[in-house]
């Protein structure tokens, strides 16, 4: 079993939108493993249909799409996002923690969102679309409890940079669940 490549189907707009919704339209003629990327979205939304504030151009936005069922459980992917996140961060020297059931926070304040979106036809997967949003140049927040990377660093980090560490996080969490998953489905079958 080898790594998955996120980025070997790799779509990105100047503005868009919602990096979810085009999936959403689009899904049937996209191939597994879809990214689109926004430089900027028009409607961009976490859950309970909550306005994801981003300037232009400041912060990452993405989608991803998942149109087969992976051999993990797909119960386990909001916890492999996660990961990837708390891990990228960590690559720019900011701990971070999870708040339950999507919120990626530093301190009392909000860095990042997930929204996970799924559609099952007769329990088979038709798709599931993991939204990304991580607050990285942006300096000012009309909504008093967002921050970003930028704040915490006082640097200028450079957006595709931290987009391919995340993917390098995701893709060996995936992988590793994937063997775990795959191993205990061996000793299963064994006994």
């Amino acid at each position: 079993m080898s790594k998955i490549d996120f980025l070997q189907y790799f779509l990105e707009f100047d503005s868009i939108s919602s990096t979810n919704a085009y999936i959403k339209q689009n899904y049937l003629q996209l191939p597994n493993f879809t990214v689109v990327k926004a430089k900027y979205q028009t409607d961009g939304h976490g859950q309970f249909g909550r306005v994801w504030e981003s300037d232009y151009d400041r912060n990452l936005l993405f989608s991803l799409l998942i149109k087969k069922d992976l051999p993990f459980l797909i119960k386990d992917i909001n916890s492999l996002v996660v990961s990837a996140l708390l891990n990228t961060l960590d690559d720019y020297g900011i701990e971070a923690i999870f708040k339950y059931p999507n919120d990626i926070l530093i301190g009392s304040k909000k860095v990042a969102g997930i929204l996970i979106e799924t559609k099952f036809d007769n329990k088979q997967l038709e798709y599931m679309i993991i939204g990304v949003a991580l607050n990285i140049n942006q300096e000012k927040f009309e909504t008093p409890n967002a921050i970003s990377l930028k704040h915490l660093t006082k640097n200028e980090i450079n957006i595709n940079d931290v987009f391919k560490k995340f993917f390098k996080h995701l893709s060996n969490n995936v992988l590793l669940a994937n063997l775990l998953y795959l191993g205990r489905v061996s000793e299963i079958s064994e006994n």
